[in-house]
């Protein structure tokens, strides 16, 4: 009779650890969007300064590109809107999903193009 006492113990430990959001850390996913555009002679350049939305049900954020056109969001598995701009350049809008589980860190690459091309 103990050992399933201290079973059912262990078993609400773990409920109680699961639904406090305690272990969810590890499903949330570094992801880079990175941002560039094409010279007229057709050289790919990296474009600082761009900024990058990132919204859905389980997060909304707002960054900056850097010097190397990245930036950089931890966000947690789900459906998401994306948008991409800068003053000069069309915006670019996207959906994307990031998924539970998933090993690799997320990439999003978009080409912005300055406007009246």
């Amino acid at each position: 009779m103990p050992m399933k006492r201290w079973r059912l113990e262990i078993i609400v430990l773990i409920c109680v650890f699961l639904v406090s959001g305690c272990g969810v850390r590890w499903q949330i996913k570094d992801t880079w969007f990175i941002v560039y555009e094409v010279s007229s002679q057709g050289a790919v350049l990296p474009l600082a300064g761009a900024l990058v939305s990132v919204a859905g049900e389980n997060y909304t954020g707002t960054r900056y590109t850097d010097s190397e056109g990245k930036a950089f969001f931890q966000i947690p598995p789900g459906t998401y809107s994306v948008q991409v701009g800068k003053s000069g350049y069309n915006t670019v809008t996207d959906t994307i999903t990031i998924f539970t589980l998933e090993l690799t860190s997320g990439r999003y690459v978009y080409e912005l193009v300055p406007q009246g091309n």
